[in-house]
This record gives C-alpha cells, sequence and structure tokens, in this order.
C-alpha cells in the first residue's frame, strides 16, 4: 500500500469504509475477465473465446507435427499455419483487454458518482 493509498484510508469516515466494503475491492485479471461473458455483449466474447480456443489447440497440434517431421517442406507446411494461428488466438485474446479496462473505469466511475451523491444527501441534511 503506497503513502497515497494510507492517507486516503485515513480521511474515510466508518461510512466510508463500509461503502468500500460492500462495493468490493478492485478484481483481479480473472475477476476482470468474467464480467464480459454476461451482459449485452457475452455472445460475441463467447465466440471470440472459443475461436481462440480452438486455435490455439489446432496450433498446438500443427507444432507437435512441425517437430516430429523430418522433411523441411513438411515442417514448413506445420510450422508457418501454427505460427500463425497462435499469432491470431494471441490478437483475438489481446482484443478483450479493452474491454477489461472499460468495466474497471465503470465500476469506479459509479463509486464515484455514489460518494457525490452521498456527499449532496450530507449536505442536504446540514443545511435544514
Amino acid at each position: 500500500m503506497s503513502d497515497v493509498d494510507r492517507l486516503i484510508e485515513q480521511a474515510l469516515d466508518d461510512e466510508d469504509r463500509a461503502l468500500r466494503e460492500v462495493l468490493g475491492k478492485e478484481p483481479g485479471v480473472l475477476g476482470g475477465f468474467w464480467p464480459l461473458l454476461t451482459g449485452p455483449r457475452a455472445w460475441a466474447n463467447w465466440v471470440m473465446l472459443i475461436s481462440q480456443g480452438v486455435m490455439f489447440f489446432v496450433g498446438v497440434w500443427l507444432a507437435w507435427q512441425f517437430y516430429q517431421s523430418d522433411d523441411v517442406l513438411e515442417a514448413l507446411r506445420y510450422g508457418l499455419p501454427a505460427v500463425t494461428l497462435f499469432v491470431m488466438a494471441i490478437v483475438i485474446k489481446t482484443s478483450m483487454t479493452p474491454y477489461i479496462s472499460e468495466n474497471r473505469l465503470l465500476t469506479e466511475i459509479r463509486r464515484l458518482e455514489l460518494r457525490i451523491e452521498r456527499m449532496r444527501a450530507g449536505d442536504t441534511k446540514g443545511r435544514a
């Protein structure tokens, strides 16, 4: 925990700490990935996930055949498609990264909105 995090934690009152526990901590890598498989864009993410998996496993099989081949031409017939499928699988997997970042950003915006609304509610109580 950095010094800034410690200062923020000290500045929070008990209600803010309870709110922070309710909203939860920032998800890890897999925790940020699972929300992609639900919601309105889930079907596209499932298609990309399945196709990425198929490409990876076919690439592994082709790479295995590449290492088992004795002839150079036969090795090229297996090696080049294997590398191509591996690269395509990586591109598909990294194409999901912006959506994970978007979900994290939306969560933080919701937290800020909630804090602003709580501050407004506290101001109206103080003025009345």
